[in-house]
């Protein structure tokens, strides 16, 4: 299992591009063999910081996705919307523990994807 939690800071007056395109972003993620999960969120009493919380088989899924038509493209989109570099840091889970966490999401009738 790989973790990242990684915080982004959004020039203001861009922050409904950044969470459009990422809207978009993670649905692409979410598609990649060996993405279990993935979240983005808005800081309340900060809403131009961003959390995204991701979590991967493993790190050679983590290395695949940096290599990914879907985050190239990504990137590229948001480059200009972030007002500081982000920060990505590496973690382990604690609960749930790693052997529930599943290798796959599955996607509902509605196409959503879920931890099975």
């Amino acid at each position: 299992m790989h973790m990242r939690v990684v915080s982004m800071q959004i020039k203001p007056e861009l922050v409904d591009g950044f969470k459009s395109a990422s809207a978009g972003g993670i649905e692409k993620l979410l598609s990649e063999p060996g993405v279990v999960s993935t979240a983005l969120l808005q800081q309340v009493d900060a809403p131009s910081h961003f959390f995204f919380i991701e979590a991967y088989a493993s790190r050679e899924a983590y290395d695949e996705h940096l290599k990914s038509d879907c985050y190239l493209e990504w990137q590229k989109e948001v480059s200009k919307l972030v007002d500081e570099a982000a920060e990505s840091v590496e973690y382990v889970p604690i609960y749930p523990p790693e052997n529930a966490w599943v290798d796959e999401p599955t996607q509902g009738e509605d196409g959503v994807a879920r931890r099975a």
